[in-house]
């Protein structure tokens, strides 16, 4: 249950970047439309009933002390770590370990976020994950912890911030958020080295994970997250507490949906052929600008495409991965911000040479069934009713119909 996860806050940060609005007040404590970012935090935790709270401090303790003396919380503990000595992001971990539950959710001090945590405990308990880690496409992969999940959950290369993006081959979509749920018996693996002060939680705790083979997922979540921590975000959060995009988006909340077709809606793909490589994309410009505008309406959009290649063999799970990161991260050139991809893999006829006859069954997920979207409403609480699928054929169309939301032809918008 949620009240068995202890909360670790990591606010031990100096906050050098956003020093010009901040001054000398750590950026937790930096008021955003009258209330601070670890108050912010602080209530949405209260909010989903976790009892048990650590911040982890280091920079200007004292007013830490003092927030937590002028306000008052509905948790059973409430605890300051001070660090002697700057531990970095997450070595506070190793000195606090014995007042962890079993499981601990970890949290950034600097982020704004409003996240249904109830969905998460649930994904991360349906998948007895060792590490779950929350993640969202990311509008700079070459600055940002990145990861790779080609099944939408497992994940299967981990991408460092530190890295040279320059040689990235494989061009990763999904970021790390900053908020991570793991198993707390997995910080006794790991020993914090003598000469080594600072430790990041993804560069550290969960690269060790992860080279031990441990079970780590990621849960995609178009809900808000954001780190407030230079001037620019800083003025991005704040329009988007003033415009009520955090509330909106959490999943507690009915979502609106733009569901949108793949091929022969944002890129061309003659009848009877697949899209096998980058190599083979061509984007129709027009209808990518086109479903950007419309795309504003809505507080969630997800690409909803059949691909039965994957049953064929011609395309491994890896590259398909490869090619929707391609689309997407165009697609957000052109103003259209993807938040996640549903594909089918499945194929109801055998015959083919090389095929995968695992796949080989008449699914309740290929177009034009239903069931893509009916997962998608599950999982991120859409209200099909309001929500709209966008497509090229009458397949998209009955399917879309099927779910019980609306259809318009990509020709006709």
């Amino acid at each position: 249950m949620i009240e068995d996860i202890t909360v670790v806050i990591a606010i031990g940060g100096e906050g050098s970047r956003l020093k010009k609005i901040s001054g000398d007040i750590p950026k937790p404590l930096l008021p955003i439309c009258g209330i601070s970012t670890l108050e912010r935090a602080l209530n949405e935790l209260d909010n989903y009933g976790f009892k048990k709270v650590i911040l982890s401090t280091c920079f200007r303790k004292d007013l830490f002390k003092d927030f937590i003396k002028n306000n008052t919380f509905n948790f059973d503990e409430l605890i300051i770590f001070e660090e002697e000595f700057p531990l970095g992001e997450c070595g506070s971990l190793w000195k606090i370990q014995d007042q962890l539950s079993s499981q601990t959710l970890f949290i950034n001090g600097d982020l704004i976020f409003s996240l249904d945590f109830k969905k998460l405990w649930a994904y991360d308990k349906n998948l007895s994950a060792d590490i779950t880690l929350v993640t969202h496409p990311s509008s700079h992969p070459e600055d940002s912890d990145m990861i790779s999940a080609p099944n939408g959950s497992y994940v299967e290369k981990l991408f460092l911030k530190n890295r040279d993006s320059q040689e990235d081959e494989f061009k990763p979509l999904l970021g790390f958020a900053g908020i991570s749920l793991f198993k707390t018996s997995i910080i006794d693996e790991f020993k914090l080295l003598k000469n080594q002060s600072k430790f990041n939680l993804f560069g550290f705790l969960i690269k060790n994970a992860f080279e031990k083979k441990k079970k780590i997922f990621s849960y995609n979540t178009s809900e808000y997250i954001k780190d407030m921590g230079t001037e620019k975000r800083y003025f991005e959060v704040t329009n988007a507490i003033k415009t009520n995009i955090l509330e909106m988006k959490n999943y507690k909340n009915l979502q609106k949906a733009l569901f949108i077709d793949r091929d022969n809606t944002l890129i061309e793909c003659n009848v009877n052929t697949y899209i096998l490589c980058i190599d083979q994309i061509k984007f129709l410009d027009n209808n990518i600008e086109k479903l950007a505008k419309l795309s504003q309406e809505f507080s969630l959009v997800s690409i909803v495409t059949n691909q039965p290649q994957i049953a064929m063999n011609k395309l491994s799970l890896q590259e398909l991965e490869q090619i929707n990161n391609y689309i997407i991260h165009y697609c957000r050139t052109k103003s259209l911000i993807i938040d996640t991809v549903s594909w089918c893999p499945h194929h109801p006829h055998m015959g083919y040479e090389s095929e995968n006859k695992f796949l080989k069954t008449d699914c309740f997920c290929r177009k034009p069934k239903p069931g893509m979207l009916l997962k998608l409403a599950y999982e991120k609480n859409i209200d099909l009713k309001s929500s709209l699928f966008v497509g090229d054929s009458h397949v998209d169309e009955k399917a879309a119909k099927s779910a019980g939301c609306d259809f318009i032809n990509i020709l006709d918008l």
